[in-house]
């Protein structure tokens, strides 16, 4: 089942966090088709680069010719490590590059995983064109009901020339070479107030409510709990760091440790508390759920993602919470906001002696957790 067949080579390949009953796959067919087209180039000395490669596919299928792998997800970055130990296969550090740096050099191929998000999308072509020389093919690769024409009108725009391929296993591929009279900017940083405070928040691309403040965290700060001095505060999955920035404003001396997968949402929330001129200690900390955490908290705020790329799951929600259990200390809650349909209140239950409902409305729930349950947490099968 996790065998995945190219023209370079089988491959054996996982998500991350597998799991049976999850709907997420290491791959998928716009991976093929890439591959596929990929295959009947040239590729003696190539210099190939990879960018938003989820689960690290076309990085280990590759991986007779080294690329170099542009990526916001630290998730990523252990999919891929976790992909190439399992093919037995050499891991270079040196050829992983986080999202906000932006790459250098020149590649005869680019391979970019279509994102979902235009404004990030046209941040890496910006970037990306600048890696190009006149020869070089750049593969947009996407399925074909997350393609849309103003994700190739993008292409046309900050590239140049740009075709479209027949869909193949309902996977399409846009092909670009680069037009050097093309004059591109990179999207601006969004700022906008955060409702009712003096707070300003920042927001690089790729980062989730990217021009308004969602409705979720807004519920959440309706129902923001007292703080104490000297208080340890983590906002869990931090995006553009609305939670703790407000947190911060509730009690300069608490101290405010930001995380999340996404680099982007690590550098939006560092530009979102130097702009406010907050004096807490605060730590930005990229990190799997709360994985790479070492600090205990006294409160731990969460608006948990429930899709993971294009796709809806629920192993994140799950590993947050199984982990936040252990990371309070005593007294210390949990503090969530969610959708009313995610049941969150039930799967809480199973790592919290206490669940209780802060507030609700008719979309979504604010549940206080407490006290870890001595019961399965959860885990990578």
């Amino acid at each position: 089942m996790d065998c995945f067949n190219t023209p370079f080579g089988n491959y054996h390949l996982q998500p991350l966090h597998y799991h049976p009953k999850s709907p997420i796959q290491a791959w998928n067919a716009a991976d093929e088709l890439v591959l596929m087209h990929l295959c009947e180039q040239n590729l003696e000395d190539a210099k190939i680069m990879v960018v938003n490669d989820a689960h690290g596919a076309l990085m280990t299928s590759l991986h007779q010719y080294s690329p170099v792998s542009w990526n916001d997800s630290l998730n990523s970055k252990l999919a891929c490590q976790g992909n190439h130990q399992r093919n037995h296969l050499n891991w270079r550090e040196s050829n992983w590059i986080n999202s906000n740096n932006p790459p250098k050099g020149q590649y005869d191929y680019i391979l970019i995983k279509i994102p979902k998000s235009l404004a990030f999308l046209q941040y890496q072509l910006h970037w990306l064109r600048n890696c190009c020389h006149p020869n070089t093919v750049i593969f947009g690769a996407a399925m074909v009901k997350h393609l849309s024409s103003s994700m190739v009108d993008l292409f046309q725009k900050h590239i140049g020339n740009t075709e479209t391929t027949l869909a193949r296993k309902k996977a399409r591929l846009v092909l670009s070479r680069v037009d050097t009279n093309l004059e591109t900017e990179a999207p601006a940083v969004v700022k906008y107030p955060l409702d009712g405070t003096q707070i300003q928040l920042h927001n690089h691309p790729n980062v989730f409510s990217q021009q308004k403040l969602d409705i979720g965290t807004r519920f959440l700060l309706q129902h923001f709990p007292k703080l104490n001095e000297g208080q340890v505060v983590i906002d869990l999955g931090c995006g553009n760091g609305a939670l703790g920035c407000f947190a911060a404003s509730r009690q300069p001396q608490a101290h405010i440790l930001f995380c999340d997968d996404s680099h982007m949402a690590l550098a939006s929330a560092k530009s979102s508390w130097h702009a406010n001129g907050f004096s807490n200690k605060a730590k930005f900390i990229a990190s799997d759920a709360l994985s790479q955490i070492d600090e205990k908290a006294d409160l731990i705020l969460c608006n948990p993602p429930f899709h993971q790329g294009s796709q809806i799951e629920n192993q994140t929600p799950l590993r947050m919470f199984s982990q936040a259990s252990d990371k309070l200390n005593p007294g210390g809650q949990l503090l969530v906001v969610g959708n009313r349909h995610l049941n969150y209140h039930h799967i809480l239950k199973r790592y919290f002696k206490q669940v209780q409902l802060v507030a609700s409305n008719k979309k979504f729930v604010v549940l206080s957790a407490m006290e870890r349950k001595n019961a399965k947490k959860w885990s990578r099968q």
